[in-house]
């Protein structure tokens, strides 16, 4: 699959139709294999990927935390994020951190590799 194309012709939504639903629904797609959270305020970006919390400043550079358990991924989704997760059952929560564990630890294994 062709993922940046170059030509002449002005694009159409059409044109993006086949890699947008292959980022969306593949299980190669780099959209599914982790969840990613970004928020730019006036001092800095904030940015949540797996259980990894960072906030880029441009005058005090870049901190990162890796965040320990559900209640603290949950609660920087809700504060930092301004995410409402009160639609999500204790089951739901369960799955959605088990994933981002699964996928944190497969991360992690391909950067020790």
């Amino acid at each position: 699959m062709t993922r940046i194309g170059f030509r002449s012709a002005p694009a159409t939504t059409a044109d993006f139709a086949p890699l947008h639903a292959w980022l969306a629904t593949d299980e190669d797609s780099p959209f599914r294999r982790a969840l990613v959270l970004g928020r730019r305020d006036a001092a800095g970006i904030d940015v949540l990927q797996g259980r990894v919390l960072s906030r880029v400043d441009p005058v005090g550079g870049t901190s990162k935390r890796e965040l320990s358990d559900d209640a603290e991924f949950f609660d920087a989704v809700t504060t930092v994020f301004g995410r409402n997760v009160d639609d999500l059952t204790p089951a739901d929560r369960t799955a959605l951190w088990a994933r981002v564990l699964r996928a944190h630890e497969a991360r992690a294994a391909t950067q020790r590799a």
